[in-house]
């Protein structure tokens, strides 16, 4: 009995997770925010959603982004076994990230969660802070994620969709953002919304000119929306498609019933194709 509880002790320390001693208090958020002259800024905060259930939403995942400075928190989408789709904002002066798969309480183990720690990170090479182009990043896990009913790869959308808007579809949108505009914390749990894909043009009215064919929005009635700590979380559309990574709001208030804007993954295809092994169909 002793050398079974010796060699248990032992098999704990060796799967040990540095990042289990973070002070998660002091985790920053990392959100790009639209100010009324039109320019963007990096601020450190889903709001109006729901808790979801546990790995509801196998295909979201956590980051904790370490810099030379700061670690933050961003969210991720499993696209294929070895990579995670997130925001190119999330990654700026990143040397290294953990991805945590199949969480539900991010900051506790869970047994359905699978941990890797990368350094191999790609950002979007037209990402552009300046006007928000293109804000898509990419981590390389160092083994593969293994699928289980908790952790599952999203669709990407069709080559054959390229030119559709989505206009009109329902989204799901999920993070573990800030709840509220009182909050200062990350929601411990994952939580979610639907919320309806609007044209770019509603979207521009409210975004003062800022969007680009390389964003797509989401409506903000009922006053929902995505909120601190949400960036780089997915956009996914009732047919199971990620149709958007959680890019940017307006700077005025999570809760002030504005669009959310996203990096819109159609425009993404060629580059996704290019370095990553996920699958896109014809």
């Amino acid at each position: 009995m002793k050398q079974l509880v010796v060699f248990l002790g032992l098999l704990v320390l060796a799967y040990a997770d540095p990042f289990d001693n973070i002070d998660w208090s002091t985790i920053k958020t990392r959100d790009l925010v639209i100010q009324p002259n039109g320019k963007a800024r990096v601020q450190q905060r889903i709001v109006g959603g729901q808790p979801a259930d546990p790995n509801q939403f196998p295909y979201q995942g956590g980051l904790i982004v370490t810099t030379p400075t700061q670690n933050y928190f961003c969210g991720c989408a499993l696209i294929s076994q070895n990579y995670v789709l997130t925001a190119a904002h999330c990654l700026d002066d990143a040397t290294q990230v953990q991805v945590r798969l199949g969480a539900h309480l991010i900051n506790e183990y869970e047994v359905t969660q699978q941990r890797f720690t990368s350094t191999e990170l790609l950002q979007h090479p037209e990402w552009n802070i300046e006007t928000l182009a293109y804000d898509f990043g990419l981590v390389r896990l160092p083994t593969p994620a293994t699928i289980t009913p908790y952790v599952q790869i999203v669709a990407l959308p069709t080559w054959s969709q390229v030119d559709t808007t989505f206009t009109g579809d329902l989204a799901y949108l999920t993070g573990w953002g800030i709840t509220s505009d009182l909050g200062t914390a990350i929601s411990e749990s994952l939580n979610y919304l639907q919320s309806t894909i609007i044209s770019n043009l509603a979207c521009n009215i409210g975004y003062l000119g800022v969007i680009l064919p390389t964003h797509i929005c989401t409506s903000g009635d009922g006053y929902t929306g995505a909120c601190t700590g949400d960036s780089g979380g997915a956009v996914v559309n009732t047919n199971g498609t990620l149709v958007g990574v959680m890019s940017f709001a307006l700077s005025y208030s999570c809760e002030a019933g504005w669009p959310s804007g996203h990096a819109r993954v159609t425009t993404a295809l060629p580059w996704l194709s290019e370095v990553s092994d996920a699958a896109i169909n014809p």
